[in-house]
């Protein structure tokens, strides 16, 4: 199962704050990375180690800023009061602007709708 991490507005929102732009033929907010390694954080575990990932902008026009080269990276993760764990995180290389998109600059329209537990269980 790949996670999906809710920390990618508030880059996104911190890129578009600072202003940065791409140029104007690319049409899309710079891919954001912070500058210094950040630890994750799940369900009030962290990761064993440090990471710099990057986050996908919004595009200047009506396309969606996508991951255009990515991976999926295991993520290993330490309780405070229990055992650890691993899950899939997907590591974003490069964006692009993407016509196909349902909400333009809506970055998480394109992310899976996950079942509840009430439809597994019937």
């Amino acid at each position: 199962m790949r996670w999906f991490l809710p920390w990618t507005l508030a880059a996104v929102t911190a890129a578009a704050a600072s202003g940065v732009l791409a140029t104007a033929e690319k049409k899309c907010l710079a891919v954001y990375q912070p500058e210094a390694p950040m630890n994750f954080t799940l369900a009030g575990c962290i990761s064993t180690r440090s990471y710099r990932p990057k986050y996908c902008g919004v595009c200047t026009d009506n396309r969606c800023c996508i991951p255009y080269k990515s991976k999926t990276i295991d993520v290993s993760f330490q309780c405070p009061d229990g055992p650890g764990f691993s899950r899939q995180v997907l590591w974003i290389n490069a964006c692009f602007c993407n016509l196909s998109c349902r909400n333009p600059n809506d970055i998480f329209a394109d992310l899976e709708s996950y079942p509840d537990f009430s439809e597994i269980a019937d």
